[in-house]
């Protein structure tokens, strides 16, 4: 009872002196210039990837050709461009009038089924020419004079041999002449006067992007490059501005990166709206083709915006699993109880017959690497090599040289470690020196 007397709080007794509050008002304008900052960086991530994309699609010559290649081998862009084909030369140069016209007056009348039979006998021959790697590779020969007319038409700047270009598209006249070849070979010959007209006709294009898409995109690719250089060194600039100026840098930190994500997450949702804009602007008749060009043109816009959408999420996380939350504490205990378990588990496997033999098979394996390195670093040179010369693009002879340059890292890593457990074994089979004798006594 006296203990708990003496634990009273004397009320006369002064009041010992209380923390000082940490002033926040002057603090105040570097979290408004935080804030500022975090959510321009929010807004300009989505509008700098579609930059750096739409830039780099158009003006380099092999990205854009690796773009629009897919094109080629779509089964309803090239069934499309067939059926576009036979209406053309149907329509164009009146076949049913020319068939009409052989036949004598009483048998006129037969004139509209043999040209449905013959129309229907000629598109399936286009669909094969379409289909066959002979269009693949006029697909590539078109694609490299289709982007000259892209920049032309994007930036509005067209002139010379572009001045009559509107819509992007691809020549119908090559087709039409394979088609009438084949046609010959099956031996329909009606086609082959034709073959005189075809020669000087450049109106028959099939058309990728029509005028009324193109005239849209114009204001937004004449913007990405004049501000390209400014949003791609300017965006990283304030994101890390905002963590600069903050007061808790790791918590701006994680405020940067969960702008990313929400700017990643309004570019997906800007790209589906832009998706059914570009479907819309076309007849009905032609949106299926609509929705699957835009599908395979902006598939490395999509791809960009889902990895960037990636790294920043994985960069949130992080930033908030080194933070003093409740929930960010309780992780970094479980995650430790868990490693400290698993750690356990595995020193009791390493101890263990099974484990022992697979580390001396692991040991065998590596010293053997290590006796013949030069055979295992030129063959990942020589299949680097077959790889880079199989797919010739940038993007590929990048990503095959980096991981050539692991591999050979590898293997020096695994000859290292073989060296040094050679070492160790030998330390360990040399007899230990013998004590020293005291022969003081």
């Amino acid at each position: 009872m006296v203990e708990l007397e003496a634990l009273k709080v004397d009320q006369g007794a002064p009041k010992a002196p209380s923390t000082p509050e940490v002033p926040t008002k002057r603090h105040r304008p570097r979290r408004i210039i935080t804030w500022v900052l975090v959510i321009l960086f929010t807004i300009l991530t989505p509008i700098t990837l579609v930059s750096a994309w739409a830039v780099r699609t158009v003006t380099d010559t092999n990205r854009y050709v690796a773009t629009m290649q897919p094109l080629a081998t779509d089964p309803v862009i090239t069934n499309f461009v067939a059926d576009k084909a036979t209406n053309e030369i149907f329509s164009q140069f009146h076949i049913q009038q020319q068939i009409a016209n052989v036949l004598p007056i009483k048998a006129d009348f037969i004139a509209a089924p043999i040209t449905a039979q013959l129309k229907s006998f000629t598109q399936t021959q286009l669909r094969k020419v379409t289909s066959s790697q002979w269009f693949a590779n006029l697909w590539e020969k078109e694609n490299h004079y289709t982007q000259g007319a892209a920049i032309a038409i994007l930036t509005g700047k067209e002139k010379s041999k572009f001045q009559q270009v509107q819509g992007l598209g691809v020549q119908l006249r090559p087709v039409l002449l394979q088609g009438i070849d084949a046609l010959d070979a099956r031996g329909v010959t009606v086609f082959n006067p034709l073959k005189t007209q075809l020669q000087n006709e450049t109106g028959l294009k099939f058309e990728l992007i029509a005028t009324k898409q193109v005239s849209k995109a114009q204001f937004f690719f004449n913007l990405a490059i004049e501000l390209r250089w400014a949003l791609l060194i300017g965006t990283p600039i304030i994101g890390l501005a905002a963590i600069a100026v903050a007061v808790q840098r790791r918590r701006a930190a994680f405020l940067v990166a969960l702008g990313g994500v929400v700017g990643c997450l309004l570019g997906i949702v800007a790209t589906t709206f832009a998706r059914q804009a570009f479907i819309n602007a076309v007849n009905p008749d032609t949106q299926l083709v609509a929705t699957h060009v835009f599908d395979i043109l902006f598939r490395y816009l999509k791809g960009l915006i889902h990895w960037t959408l990636l790294v920043f999420v994985l960069l949130a996380l992080f930033f908030w699993l080194i933070g003093d939350s409740t929930w960010a504490v309780a992780v970094r205990g479980a995650a430790r109880k868990g490693s400290k378990a698993i750690g356990g588990a595995a020193e009791q496997a390493a101890h263990s017959d099974a484990a022992a033999k697979a580390i001396v098979s692991l040991e065998r394996a590596a010293a053997f690497v290590a006796r013949t390195q030069a055979p295992f670093r030129w063959a990942g040179a020589i299949i680097a090599a077959l790889f880079i010369l199989s797919n010739r693009t940038i993007a590929s002879m990048i990503w095959t040289l980096i991981f050539l340059g692991l591999y050979q890292v590898l293997v020096s890593v695994v000859a290292w470690w073989s060296t040094k457990v050679a070492a160790r074994e030998t330390a360990d089979a040399l007899p230990s020196p013998p004590k020293d004798v005291d022969v003081s006594s």
